[in-house]
């Protein structure tokens, strides 16, 4: 399916002023409620969600969650889901768990469903690996590597180690790699080795691609080749590809006469993700098609936005996953429109899943899903 595009408009002046972005559209009769009661979101709802999100995204949530808890105890008769999951979301991530079980006990009374369950995961701050200033989760940086990877590129792996030691690990992006030669592999499987041991998660990205470069290296037995089939098995260890390890562990301790390398959980990396959303596809996509967000988006989260630029640029449908986004700030959210828009004109798709429903209501207000597809959640 073809990119959708935007025409930016001016924007009228608010306070505080974020960037300039497309103007928000208008409220519009979306279904979003259970049973008889209000068939349409109303105005009135339309009006408390959009000064609730504007609320949070300007670090207010106190006053956010009071506008919805309102909105939530005055009007009754209406079973609008919307303020609800928003309300949720806030007590969620402020760690307000009797709050959140309260409302939980009212929502299934009045809307005769399941209610969103507790995560203890999820409260902010659980996290504390690796802080970064300003209290954000600590990210993992992201390098693509590309052309052919040689071992006498020292400036190279000393800023993959650099950017993994800045944040709490390294997403490595093989999609662009044309190559490797023995000293590139050898180089890359003492990187990942010492990150590993320096507790720093590894995500490789685009796998396949690399395991059919250094599959096709192997076969002749020589000296050279042990560090291409090194690499190969580090990659399906920090895969979780156990089996397929084993198999080449058993051909390299045949091939080279040596005892087989042994197995070794890695739980710093991540794992394929698996959230069930009400209309994302059938299958989700691999970590390859995938970018991962996480803390407060900010004007201190360039490095991030630079990061997902430099990730799209190989790739046609971007997954834009923001799980791990506690916030938008409001007077930011123009430079991170500014780079989706970019990516939109440049023929990028763009999908955005597991936002939470505090971002959802942001992005409905500055006109977001204009140009990506923005997933929902599911409830419950």
């Amino acid at each position: 399916m073809a990119p959708k595009t935007v025409a930016l408009e001016q924007q009228p002046a608010v306070s505080p002023k974020p960037t300039a972005v497309p103007s928000p559209p208008p409220p519009q009769a979306e279904t979003n409620t259970v049973g008889g009661a209000g068939a349409v979101d109303t105005a009135e709802m339309y009006s408390a969600v959009e000064e609730a999100a504007i609320l949070y995204a300007s670090d207010h949530p106190d006053q956010a969650a009071a506008l919805l808890l309102d909105f939530v105890k005055n009007n009754a008769d209406r079973k609008e889901l919307k303020p609800w999951m928003m309300l949720f979301d806030i007590y969620q991530i402020q760690g307000k768990k009797a709050q959140f079980e309260e409302l939980a006990l009212e929502f299934v009374v009045k809307f005769e469903r399941s209610a969103p369950t507790w995560s203890d995961g999820k409260v902010s701050g659980a996290q504390t690996e690796n802080p970064k200033a300003g209290g954000g989760a600590a990210v993992e940086g992201y390098v693509a590597l590309t052309g052919i990877l040689q071992g006498d590129k020292d400036s190279l792996f000393l800023n993959l180690e650099q950017v993994a030691q800045k944040g709490a690990g390294l997403r490595l992006d093989f999609a662009r790699l044309e190559g490797l030669d023995a000293s590139g592999s050898r180089r890359l499987v003492e990187t990942l080795q010492g990150l590993k041991k320096s507790g720093k998660k590894i995500t490789p990205i685009s796998v396949p691609h690399v395991t059919d470069l250094l599959k096709a290296l192997l076969g002749q037995g020589s000296e050279d080749e042990q560090a291409h089939w090194q690499l190969l098995l580090n990659l399906y260890q920090c895969q979780e590809m156990e089996a397929e390890f084993e198999d080449l562990a058993v051909e390299y301790a045949i091939t080279f006469e040596v005892s087989p390398p042994s197995w070794e959980a890695m739980p710093q990396c991540r794992q394929p993700v698996a959230v069930a959303m009400v209309d994302a596809p059938d299958e989700l996509p691999h970590d390859e098609d995938t970018f991962f967000m996480s803390g407060v988006i900010s004007a201190d989260s360039a490095q991030q936005l630079q990061e997902l630029k430099n990730f799209a640029a190989s790739r046609s449908e971007v997954y834009l996953d923001m799980a791990d986004v506690s916030r938008v700030d409001f007077v930011s959210i123009g430079d991170f429109v500014g780079v989706l828009v970019g990516l939109n004109c440049g023929g990028k798709k763009l999908l955005v899943r597991n936002a939470n429903e505090m971002i959802r209501a942001l992005f409905g207000v500055m006109g977001v899903d204009q140009f990506a597809d923005i997933l929902k959640r599911k409830i419950g």
